[in-house]
């Protein structure tokens, strides 16, 4: 779990959901990557003193979250990987259940589904279905992924061979998906709802929203070859991708971000049959070939997702 600038409550609930887990036997691997945050440092501080299991690490300066989960996966020793964030929440059978499941199926990765919850932990929704199968997932990830990132749990011996997370500007647990499947490993899930994931208001930003979109395109590209890159030329590769796209240009990027929002305004307008509304708000935002590219790849994806939906 890495720890950033999450409220003491957020923390505090996020840290006795995992306290309380019916599957007693492990470690929990803090990493604070906000060393700054006096505050946050004493909670987590606490929390070890009152729990042998509790091992926090403090990054000497803020390394970003591929960094912060890789010196937390150097550190681990047991044979399975759990992962979590530190403003969310997971129900008491959450290990019991993903052992179990994962010794079943002989998994190299599990996710579950989840609840999600808003800032103030109210309920507001809940995340859609994921194929739980290794075939129905090898057939989905390289369109997209549905995956929860910090519902996973991961055999450790696994993320070592493949040598943990990149240091990408965004989509980290992405990438590592699509070199699970490219090494041969098994991603399986279970739509047992077994966290509750937060939203959080600041979690994307319209410049995110663009960049997210060009590291995926990149991603899926890179898979579609038939050698996936190291990690020193994908992040090179990704870095002149981000530049060569304008990824840095932020007007483009918000100028993109408010398309994207147009044209999922103007599907909504199709579905509820306001045809003049939804011609309007879609026509002319699908004359920049990026927001074009950009529905290609939902379409790819809704597409394979709606035939695994069918066939479940």
């Amino acid at each position: 779990m890495a720890a950033y600038n999450e409220t003491d409550e957020q923390v505090n609930a996020a840290l006795a959901s995992i306290v309380a887990q019916t599957e007693t036997d492990f470690e929990l691997l803090l990493v604070l990557d906000n060393p700054t945050n006096e505050p946050l440092k004493a909670l987590l501080t606490d929390w070890q003193a009152r729990d042998e299991r509790i091992k926090l690490l403090i990054n000497p300066t803020n390394l970003g979250l591929a960094a912060s989960l890789n010196k937390g996966l150097a550190a681990a020793t047991a044979p399975y990987i759990a992962r979590m964030d530190a403003d969310d929440i997971a129900k008491p059978e959450r290990f019991a259940t993903q052992l179990t499941l994962m010794d079943a199926h002989d998994f190299d990765a599990l996710s579950t589904n989840a609840q999600f919850i808003d800032e103030a932990g109210q309920v507001v929704g809940e995340h859609n279905w994921i194929p739980e199968t290794p075939e129905g997932l090898a057939q989905l990830l390289p369109y997209g992924s549905n995956l929860i990132h910090p519902s996973m749990m991961l055999k450790r011996s696994v993320m070592t061979d493949l040598g943990g997370y990149r240091a990408l500007p965004t989509a980290e647990d992405y990438d590592l998906w699509l070199r699970f499947l490219k090494t041969g490993h098994q991603i399986g899930a279970t739509n047992q709802q077994l966290m509750q994931y937060r939203l959080r208001g600041n979690s994307m930003t319209q410049g995110d929203r663009f960049k997210v979109f060009l590291v995926t395109q990149y991603l899926q590209a890179a898979y579609r070859r038939d050698q996936y890159p190291d990690a020193d030329t994908e992040a090179t590769e990704i870095q002149a991708y981000l530049k060569a796209h304008g990824a840095m240009d932020k007007q483009k990027a918000d100028r993109f971000s408010q398309r994207v929002i147009n044209l999922s305004a103007g599907k909504k307008a199709l579905q509820q049959k306001h045809v003049f509304k939804a011609i309007g708000l879609v026509v002319p935002v699908l004359l920049d070939k990026d927001v074009r590219a950009y529905a290609q790849q939902s379409r790819q994806f809704n597409a394979v997702y709606a035939e695994l939906r069918r066939r479940q």
